[in-house]
């Protein structure tokens, strides 16, 4: 009866032995594996990968993490595991605005390519074509605009891609919007312009290129500010002459 009794409680212990490793294991295999991505090690995600054993969750954390790294034959990697390739994380970003916005050129055609998302917007309405616009991206920027991009979408306070890189005086990215058709005269609430923007900064090659395709260099803002009066109002003389040259009043 005795021995019964033992072989009994021995069998239930050797499974309950079995269900605690099997957890440890899968915990361990999950911080292993986003260890092993923040830290570039290629070879130890792949290894870990191939096992098969990763759960949905903690597949998308470590292909999150992946795509902060910024190793694109990883982020290949991860996708070949099914990953989500537009989940949601940091402020409701997706992996294609983060890798825009990192200036992420490879993995931004490994994305589009796997079929991401071109036109998905975080928290503040900023589709990945803004940000790359933004920090002036301009290998990125053109890969955007062949794959659909809405050159005329908007962030949550009227600012688009076009504004943002004339403000900053990005001219090869202007001319790149400027052929995806953008509306070169399109207009913020307070009736800002592109070349308004341009003309404030003292960009005179923007302010080519925008005058180029038909910028109207005498739409008023709301305070009656052209941009003439801008580019007299911080001084900038070659912007003054340009502007002037091409019928600005």
């Amino acid at each position: 009866m005795m021995l019964v009794v033992n072989r009994s409680l021995i069998f239930i212990l050797y499974f309950a032995l079995i269900l605690i490793c099997s957890d440890v294991w899968s915990q361990n295999t999950k911080s292993e594996l986003i260890d092993a991505t923040n830290k570039g090690n290629a070879a130890l995600v792949f290894k870990i990968l191939d096992s098969g054993k990763i759960q949905a969750e903690e597949l998308n954390e470590a292909f999150v993490a992946a795509i902060k790294k910024g190793n694109p034959s990883v982020v290949e990697r991860f996708l070949k595991a099914g990953v989500d390739i537009n989940i949601r994380f940091d402020h409701n970003t997706t992996p294609l605005l983060q890798a825009a916005r990192d200036g992420r050129e490879h993995i931004v055609e490994i994305l589009l390519t796997a079929g991401a998302n071109v036109d998905s917007v975080n928290d503040e309405d900023d589709t990945a074509l803004i940000l790359a616009a933004e920090k002036g991206r301009k290998k990125i920027v053109p890969l955007l605009l062949a794959a659909g991009a809405n050159a005329n979408a908007k962030r949550d306070n009227g600012m688009t891609a076009l504004l943002l890189a004339a403000q900053e005086g990005y001219q090869q990215i202007i001319q790149a919007l400027i052929d995806a058709k953008v509306d070169v005269n399109y207009q913020l609430e307070n009736g800002a312009t592109a070349l308004m923007l341009a003309a404030q900064h003292g960009h005179l090659g923007a302010i080519h290129t925008l005058i180029g395709a038909k910028a109207d260099p005498n739409l008023k803002a709301g305070n009656g500010m052209t941009a003439l009066m801008l580019a007299n109002l911080h001084r900038h003389k070659e912007v003054i002459d340009l502007l002037k040259n091409a019928g600005a009043k």
